[in-house]
């Protein structure tokens, strides 16, 4: 975590309660991040260990897209 690019930005940025599933800042900001796919598998072990949807976008992805992601490779 202490090489995630999130940690030197506004927070406020990386939730997707907006319509059209979050901000572009934030997926750009993923883009450059060195620990992007770290993030992501974080995210997901999350998920999948308590089965509840972790809001927010990480690794890039919005919760949405997440779980997508995560139907396609079922």
């Amino acid at each position: 975590m202490a090489s995630a690019l999130c940690t030197q930005t506004d927070p406020d940025l990386f939730t997707d309660l907006k319509p059209g599933g979050g901000s572009r800042t934030a997926r750009r900001v993923c883009q450059r991040c060195p620990v992007r796919s770290d993030c992501a598998a974080h995210a997901t072990a999350l998920e999948d260990h308590d089965g509840a949807r972790i809001p927010g976008i990480w690794g890039g992805a919005t919760s949405r897209q997440r779980r997508q992601q995560q139907r396609e490779a079922a």
